[in-house]
Formats: structure tokens, sequence, C-alpha cells
């Protein structure tokens, strides 16, 4: 079939994060032409390759500071009623959304040809999700007020919005649950596509088995750093010889202070950011055993890539990579907990357990994953 012309919207590019990931894969890969148009553009804190395209920022630059505003980033709801994407000029109009980026469709929208990536409906949304910022995020009466008035509002205009999709992949079935509890995909076309993970880059990997711990992703709270860190304090009174590499871009510089002064107060931690691709690749090839902790994750890259690695993994049984690595034999589970002094006696557990059983080393395992660009592409097409 002829190639198609994709405006592709993705609401920021201001990370090194799996959703900007996935929206390189496809500029670089896809058969069709895609322009993508962003309300935030972060040179600096993203990923370099992004330099080749043109991209399309349609707000002012106040944007990339409300961007880095967790509480902040409703103001894009009125933020994105500014400019007009010319659609009249596309075959296809594709929203790449983790929730919020959807309001796109108030002012653009093209009938029968709007689409959506979904990574997940807004996770501040979700019932689950919610009952665990009320628990960690949200201390007082004022702050849990404005936060269950802001959802009840966001849900209305959340149906509103995805009525315009008249098709929507989804990233796991973990989101499409989500999806499907919030009655978003009544009447649409719906399929679960998995992100696209670079297994090869990672099973070349060569390296020593240095014996330290690494846990690779961006600094924000959901990812929960910050209780590894207060698990690791007791840890590493029995492993002293053990270390603790915790890499990432900072999300949030409140959160980010708060790693550092953790840090302090124990042994064997370093908190590394503005990390390479080369520079991971080696901390990869020499770990012991990676991590991850990230609270009800959407899909999850970084568990794959470390089994693809040979690594063994220490990572919580829920998210939309345990569907494909359930049954791994180098998936060592940990138990999710939504308090934070339950979540940090269960990451000691882990962090113990694994040690109990160290003599296993990672296995060489295949995992499998659809094929992201012929079907993202046949997608579009249909």
């Amino acid at each position: 079939m002829d190639k198609k012309r994709i405006a592709l919207f993705h609401p920021w590019i201001k990370s090194r994060g799996g959703a900007e990931k996935v929206v390189l894969e496809m500029l670089e890969k896809s058969k069709h032409k895609i322009d993508l148009y962003t309300w935030v553009y972060d040179k600096k804190n993203t990923f370099k390759e992004f330099e080749k395209y043109d991209i399309k920022v349609l707000t002012p630059k106040l944007g990339k500071k409300i961007a880095r505003y967790h509480i902040l980033r409703g103001l894009f709801f009125p933020i994105s009623m500014f400019k007009k994407i010319p659609l009249k000029n596309y075959d296809r109009f594709l929203i790449s959304t983790s929730g919020l980026a959807e309001f796109v469709v108030f002012r653009n929208h093209k009938k029968n040809k709007t689409y959506g990536y979904i990574y997940t409906p807004l996770r501040e949304a979700n019932r689950k999700i919610v009952r665990w910022n009320l628990k960690n995020r949200h201390q007082s009466k004022l702050s849990k007020l404005t936060y269950l008035s802001a959802v009840r509002v966001y849900r209305l205009f959340e149906k509103l919005a995805w009525r315009r999709f008249s098709k929507v992949m989804f990233i796991s079935n973990l989101s499409k649950s989500r999806g499907d509890e919030h009655k978003l995909n009544n009447n649409k076309e719906v399929v679960v596509l998995h992100a696209p993970v670079d297994f090869s880059r990672f099973e070349k990997l060569k390296g020593k088995d240095k014996g330290y711990f690494l846990y690779y992703s961006r600094l924000n709270p959901p990812k929960r750093q910050d209780l590894l860190i207060i698990a690791w304090k007791k840890f590493v009174e029995k492993y002293p010889e053990k270390k603790l590499f915790i890499v990432g871009t900072p999300e949030n510089q409140e959160y980010y202070k708060k790693l550092l002064e953790l840090a302090k107060s124990t042994k064997n931690v370093e908190i590394r950011t503005d990390v390479g691709e080369k520079e991971l690749e080696d901390l990869v090839a020499n770990a012991g055993v990676g991590m991850f902790l990230g609270y009800s994750e959407d899909f999850g890259i970084v568990p794959l890539e470390i089994l693809a690695a040979g690594k063994p993994l220490i990572a919580v049984d829920e998210g939309g990579y345990v569907d494909l690595i359930k049954n791994h034999k180098g998936f060592h589970k940990i138990k999710e907990k939504h308090g934070r002094k339950e979540m940090i006696d269960e990451i000691l557990k882990g962090l113990e357990s694994f040690m109990a059983k160290k003599g296993k080393k990672g296995y060489k395992q295949k995992i499998k994953t659809q094929e992201f660009i012929p079907n993202f592409d046949k997608f579009l097409e249909n």
C-alpha cells in the first residue's frame, strides 16, 4: 500500500524514557511519512536522535517548565487550545498518550482517522493508582481533596476525548484493562501492541559479573528508588561488600534531592544522571543483577532489557511486562505492596532472597514479543 502521511502527536519529549524510545522507533523505522508534533521538546534531556527531525512545538516556552511539575500538567488542557495542527495535509492523526495528550482532539480531529497509541489511560485517574497516590503522595486533607476533585473532572473530559478515537493500540494487556475499566474502549477497534525492545543490542553485551546491583529508570516517585535506598540501608549491614547503582534522568528536582540525601545516609549507593547509551550498556554488561520497582508499570522495557542481557532480574510481580516474563527462570519476584513500610520490607526480602540463591546465574532465555513496526504500519493502513 502507498505511504501514508501521519501527523503524530506526543505531549512531551523531555527525558530518556520508554515512551520517547517508542516515538523514535516510529519515526526511524515506519515506512510511512511521520511528522512529530508536541507540547514540549527538551533537547538537552532527551535522546540526541530527535535532533534529526523537524519537531513542531505547539506551546509557548513556559510549557517546558510546567511539564516538569507533576501537579501542574493539568494546565496543558487549556494550553492545548493554542495551536491547530494542519490535519488536512495528513492521511491519519495518531496520538501517543499516557493521559492528557488526548485533549489535543478538542482542537484537532480527523473524522474516523484519529487513532491512539496508548501507554495507559491517565494513571492518576485509575482507581487502584488513586488509592496508592492517596497513601504515598497526597498527605494533607487539602491535597487529597484537590486531587480527588481533579480526578472527577478529568474522567469527564477523558470520556469526551476518547469518543473521537476510532482505533486504539494499547502497549500491554494491563493498560487495555484500564481502558476497559474506564469504559473507554466501547465502539472502537482495539488491539494490544507491545513496545519495541532491541533485544539484540542487549544480547550481544559482554562484560564481567562485578556483583553490583543496578536500577536504571527515570527518577520519579512511582519508580520507588527512595524505598530501595531505605531497604538497602538494612541490606548492606549484612552484605557490606555489595554496591548499588541507581541511574536515570531526574523528573522532579525535589525527589532527586531526596534520593541524594537518602544515599548519604547509607553505604555503597551511587546515583548517576546524564548517562549515555554506551555507559549504560557497560553498566548492564558488568552488573551482577538488575532491578525494577515501578508501581503498576504500564509495560516496562527495563526488565526485558536486563533479562535479554543474561542478567537476573529482581522486580515487582505486577506490571505490563509480567505477562512476557512470568515463567522466565531469571525473574526473581518481589510481591507488590501498596504501603511504603510494607513495600520496603518486601524489597529487603527480595534482596536477601536473591543473595540466598546467588549461585544461580541469569538465563539466556528468549522473550517473545510482537514485531512492532510491521504491526504498527498495518494498523495505520487498514
